[in-house]
């Protein structure tokens, strides 16, 4: 429908901020049904007001193109992140998934619940769940785009038969292009957390082949295909693909307290920290600088004159001490997620150990191991996500934590009095008149 723009907006006395553009192609404006579409997709993000949401800043036209104005999120979509761990094999761990799936539910719970400005319930619906349209930031925020296709009591002309969404990821009364309600999101969430927890795609094969199974097909238990899942995680993930909606999971806000109930009884954590820590292994990445658009001054206090460094060495320097800090402060956020043990190595009724289940010890398949697979385990490497190796990444890159303020000490206290020394010198002098030529 649209292309896609980074921009930056300029405001008076050296604001910025970038943005990203959503342009309406030209063609497609002229169909008053889907220039409504984009319309109200704008109309509808700037009512939702959730961390796990972007925000949209304006809609407007210029030029004969429509337009939208939105938050720029610095991330990867869902879809890239499998990708990219299935490619440098290096697994999703169960807490991550768990914590990508539940801030995916408090963004559709946010979106569902809401009223408009007179309380009437707006009753959205996404239609359209699916890893192409959530978004993972370096800092573990998840976000979910593209309202585009939503349905909604704020439309008056929408007409029953009409399909919108992705086949895969789609409800059976989505299929079936009955009403839609709130269950219908949840059902794609459903194959969201199947995918990212199995490894495996739900459903396949062509448009026919998914809508059958879709309708016709109940899903079998993750337990049966992989060996040592979690009980417990298969109740609450069947319970939300449930074909009958009428036994499906309520809600997104439902089946968010249902993750987090099962990661709290078995010491599992799914912040958002911990979904950094992998994002950042996966892509160590940093976005390019740009040379005199910092808002941080380099000043070299003791010569009292501009620091003469280029951006890289001061940053370096920066990093340096930041470093040296660290070592001397509790362990990072990565070494404790380390020693958390992880549920799927533990024997059920068993006390904690060393030796994992053969859940760990089985291969992608379940029945062959990792190392130098066999037999069917080969050759279903091809058709998995590769994210069901569960294995513990070393290469984090550490996360900087605030730490409490530390005792001072002689070399403290020798710097804080050169730095009140300097400040009452330049006080002094701009104190004084300016001298007569």
């Amino acid at each position: 429908m649209a292309e896609i723009y980074l921009g930056r907006q300029w405001g008076q006395a050296g604001f910025f901020r970038d943005v990203i553009i959503k342009r309406l192609f030209p063609y497609f404006a002229e169909n008053g049904q889907i220039l409504r579409m984009f319309q109200d997709e704008a109309r509808l993000l700037a009512e939702l007001y959730h961390p796990n949401i972007p925000q949209v800043y304006e809609l407007g036209e210029t030029g004969g193109y429509w337009y939208i104005a939105m938050e720029h999120v610095g991330g990867f979509r869902l879809v890239d992140v499998c990708q990219a761990a299935a490619k440098q094999a290096k697994p999703m761990p169960l807490a991550v998934s768990l914590g990508i799936v539940s801030q995916i539910c408090a963004a559709l719970h946010h979106a569902h619940e809401r009223t408009d400005r007179e309380g009437r319930p707006m009753r959205i619906v996404h239609c359209d769940v699916t890893p192409h349209n959530i978004m993972v930031t370096l800092d573990g925020v998840v976000k979910v785009f593209d309202f585009g296709v939503a349905q909604t009591a704020v439309r008056t002309d929408d007409e029953m038969g009409f399909v919108r969404g992705t086949y895969a990821y789609m409800a059976p009364e989505q299929v079936k292009a009955k009403s839609l309600d709130k269950r219908a999101d949840v059902f794609g969430v459903g194959v969201i957390l199947y995918e990212l927890t199995t490894g495996r795609r739900l459903f396949q094969g062509n448009d026919v082949q998914i809508m059958t199974a879709i309708v016709e097909n109940d899903v079998a238990p993750p337990s049966s295909i992989i060996q040592g899942y979690p009980r417990e995680l298969d109740a609450v993930l069947l319970s939300a693909l449930a074909r009958d909606r009428a036994r499906r999971t309520p809600s997104a806000g439902h089946l968010m307290m249902s993750l987090e109930q099962f990661a709290i009884r078995n010491s599992m954590v799914i912040a958002p920290a911990v979904v950094s820590s992998y994002m950042r292994a996966l892509f160590p990445y940093e976005r390019a600088r740009e040379a005199g658009m910092g808002l941080v001054p380099t000043f070299d206090e003791e010569n009292e004159r501009p620091l003469d460094l280029g951006i890289e060495e001061f940053e370096e320097r920066l990093l340096l001490d930041e470093l040296r800090r660290l070592k001397e402060i509790a362990p990072t956020i990565e070494s404790y997620v380390d020693e958390i043990p992880h549920p799927l190595t533990l024997p059920k009724n068993a006390e904690r150990k060393n030796t994992p289940p053969d859940f760990l010890a089985q291969g992608s398949n379940g029945n062959a191991p990792l190392e130098g697979e066999e037999g069917e385990g080969a050759s279903l490497l091809s058709d998995r996500l590769g994210l069901d190796r569960f294995d513990e990444d070393s290469e984090l890159k550490p996360i900087v934590v605030l730490t409490p303020k530390s005792k001072t000490t002689q070399q403290n206290k020798n710097s804080q009095d050169k730095f009140m020394r300097n400040l009452a010198k330049r006080l002094q002098k701009e104190s004084k008149p300016p001298s007569d030529k």
